[in-house]
């Protein structure tokens, strides 16, 4: 994975003006991004908060039926999993995703930059910019939450379809993103990134000396 990481780093600093290839097939000089305002995919932006109440309603339902409930060793024995899993979206998507990384990258979004009827400057992945003051294109906070279901396939039975379906899910977003101006290619690749190795040290983190996260599922 870390090797598929810096060959996509490689890949968009050499050749940068690939996002602009990638965003350019989502736009047309008479009418702006494509997906831009229409209801349907603003509407899935704007809701993609209850992704995040989901999964972190499941993770406390799993420790309320670990103390509550009769077969409650069943549940206990599913609450570092939980915990797990509510701190990888914690620390993924909330604090380095849009944290510390959207409010101090300053990269514009695609809508906001010369190429595409804005104002600001193009800058490449990777490349600190001041073109953007908070909420910035890098990485993409939507993708991101999608990708955020990855970090069950370290604690199921069924990884694959984890690893597969939270790829999907947040691929799928990352270019509703792009297509309605606000992301580039790179900041959706990005993102899974830095959701997946923050799930991946925690991971490591909770289950050092041997120790085992019991399935979720």
């Amino acid at each position: 994975m870390a090797g598929s990481a810096l060959a996509f780093t490689l890949l968009f600093l050499a050749l940068p003006q690939l996002d602009l290839i990638a965003n350019g097939a989502f736009y047309r000089p008479e009418q702006g991004f494509l997906l831009r305002s229409q209801i349907v995919f603003d509407a899935i932006h704007r809701g993609l908060g209850v992704l995040v109440v989901a999964l972190l309603g499941w993770a406390g339902m799993v420790w309320g039926l670990s103390l509550r409930t009769a077969n409650r060793e069943k549940w206990r024995r599913r609450r570092p999993a939980a915990l797990f899993l509510a701190l990888s979206l914690l620390l993924g998507p909330g604090l380095l995703v849009n944290t510390l990384f959207k409010d101090h990258w300053g990269r514009a979004r695609p809508a906001q930059i010369a190429q595409f009827g804005g104002s600001a400057k193009f800058t490449p992945a990777w490349v600190v910019s001041d073109q953007c003051d908070k909420n910035c294109a890098f990485v993409c906070g939507d993708a991101a939450l999608g990708y955020a279901l990855v970090a069950i396939h370290f604690v199921s039975r069924r990884p694959r379809f984890w690893f597969a379906g939270g790829l999907a899910l947040g691929s799928t977003l990352g270019l509703m993103r792009m297509g309605q101006g606000g992301h580039f290619l790179s900041d959706v690749i990005f993102s899974f990134y830095a959701v997946y190795f923050t799930a991946w040290a925690l991971h490591r983190f909770m289950t050092r000396g041997g120790r085992e996260l019991f399935p979720i599922d």
